[in-house]
């Protein structure tokens, strides 16, 4: 009976192969995915533990929010004295940057941003396309603090290479480059530097089809699992601990 059901699912796999279902169901691949994964969130928005920095339901956003996520997740973890590495992936104007380095006051801290400099590396949503989002490079003081400029996908890499993490430090990881693409391989790339204890911020996670799936996938992937320890702004900004 089994090997009667595989080959009744491969034939029906080349019968729906053959017929080339895309040239005249193609224009549903988009609305089914972001559904898929609207319903996916909710998903994940329901399994995670309750904790009592969430404001939601709230009917406007308010983007200055993440300044008290940051300093509730700061205060929950005591990562204000300690020893860290922060890597933040989408710095734009430097702002969440330049608050993690005044805050965080321990002098074998490391700083290091990710961007561009030079916009979206493609098209992000209905509203921002490729170039939007441009920004110079910041300008800071501080000589714990680096910029690495150009795609995640040409920098990183290199960047591990001649600056190894230091495992006994804990990470904060700033994701904030909107884009699946860019956010999937920040993660995946660093996935042999993340250990129990680890903060990963998301600065647009409620956007079903960028920075959500992006962790969707990468935990599934990669057996990684993660805890919920904050959100703001119906889960637009969140914090997740690798428990």
């Amino acid at each position: 009976m089994k090997r009667t059901l595989i080959a009744l699912n491969a034939f029906c796999k080349h019968l729906i192969l053959l017929l080339r279902p895309h040239a005249w169901l193609g224009f549903l691949r988009n609305p089914l995915l972001f559904f898929s994964n609207t319903l996916a969130l909710s998903r994940w928005i329901a399994r995670q533990p309750k904790t009592e920095f969430n404001d939601f339901p709230v009917l406007k956003r308010n983007y200055n929010k993440r300044y008290d996520l940051y300093r509730y997740v700061a205060g929950q973890y005591s990562l204000l004295d300690i020893p860290a590495d922060y890597l933040e992936f989408g710095v734009f104007g430097g702002r969440s940057f330049e608050w993690w380095v005044k805050a965080n006051t321990n002098s074998d801290s490391r700083f290091y941003g990710f961007d561009t400099f030079e916009g979206l590396p493609e098209k992000w949503g209905v509203f921002f396309g490729k170039g939007d989002m441009y920004a110079d490079v910041p300008s800071l003081s501080d000589h714990r603090a680096k910029f690495v400029k150009g795609l995640f996908q040409d920098t990183l890499v290199p960047f591990l290479q001649e600056h190894p993490m230091h495992n006994n430090r804990r990470k904060i990881i700033h994701l904030d480059a909107d884009l699946f693409s860019s956010t999937l391989f920040a993660l995946s790339t660093l996935y042999p530097y993340l250990k129990k204890g680890d903060i990963l911020f998301f600065d647009e996670f409620n956007v079903p089809n960028h920075e959500f799936q992006a962790l969707r996938i990468f935990t599934e992937a990669f057996y990684v699992q993660t805890e919920l320890v904050g959100a703001v702004n119906n889960y637009y900004q969140v914090a997740v601990v690798v428990i």
